[in-house]
């Protein structure tokens, strides 16, 4: 989004280099500009967004992925907090095991004389 508002705030004036009849006193003029805009061209044409998709398309589509990343982050923050219920019961269980091994049962006595 952000190379494409670059893209078009700065086409006129990249339209008016292109017709000067001197270039390069325009150039020197607005060269920082025209670099921004060829470097947003650039970067466009490489994500293969030309032409150029409508503004409120494209706000609509991050909108769209927001709540989608804001819906699945708490997703993830429930996942994460029933992963830590398991891990404490799951040591509280390997606790009562390991002490359940350490208490020796006494032995049945048996009803039978020896």
């Amino acid at each position: 989004m952000k190379h494409a508002a670059t893209y078009r705030q700065l086409r006129p004036l990249y339209d008016q280099y292109r017709q000067s009849r001197d270039k390069e006193k325009f150039l020197r003029g607005h060269e920082s500009e025209i670099i921004l805009f060829e470097a947003a061209a650039r970067e466009l044409k490489r994500l293969n967004a030309v032409p150029l998709p409508a503004a409120q398309r494209l706000r609509a589509e991050m909108d769209e992925l927001t709540a989608r990343r804001t819906a699945l982050q708490s997703e993830y923050r429930k996942a994460q907090q029933k992963e830590r219920e398991y891990d404490t019961l799951n040591q509280n269980v390997r606790i009562l095991l390991e002490r359940s091994e350490d208490v020796v049962l006494p032995k049945e006595s048996s009803n039978e004389l020896e």
